[in-house]
């Protein structure tokens, strides 16, 4: 399934919810039934830059497909960032490399949140691509 594909099929059940305040505490309620990272997993390396709040990343590739997982101490970040990962992961590098992920807009989640924490999850987005793009062999964010 391609990054759009995934995009397309997420936003379709997030906004089966009519209020955007519903969806996003739904995206905040499925991500707290999973056990955060423990302390030896949110390693510095793995911490992306310039985020309101702290969010880890963890990348690799599986089978030849990217698999992104991430975590932070927000909940509703820990959501956003989570629908984000799942819009890239189990897909191929060239096809993550190529997509900008649109997920927050087309379900009129980026109006929920702060402008600090959209720029959070944009520098987010750009690590999983760079990811894609350059490979294991340049970035290669340890799980």
């Amino acid at each position: 399934m391609t990054p759009a594909e995934r995009q397309a099929r997420l936003a379709q059940d997030l906004l089966r919810l009519e209020d955007p305040q519903e969806r996003l505490t739904y995206v905040q309620d499925r991500v707290r039934r999973r056990r955060p990272w423990d302390a030896a997993q949110r390693t510095e390396d793995r911490r992306i830059q310039r985020c309101a709040t702290r969010v880890w990343l963890a990348a690799s590739m599986e089978a030849g497909l990217c698999v992104f997982e991430v975590d932070s101490e927000s909940a509703m970040v820990r959501g956003l960032a989570t629908l984000i990962c799942e819009v890239y992961s189990g897909t191929a590098a060239a096809a993550a490399a190529e997509f900008e992920c649109r997920i927050l807009e087309e379900t009129k989640l980026e109006h929920r949140i702060t402008p600090t924490r959209l720029h959070g999850l944009a520098e987010l987005q750009s690590k999983i691509r760079a990811f894609a793009r350059d490979g294991v062999a340049n970035l290669s964010i340890p799980r």
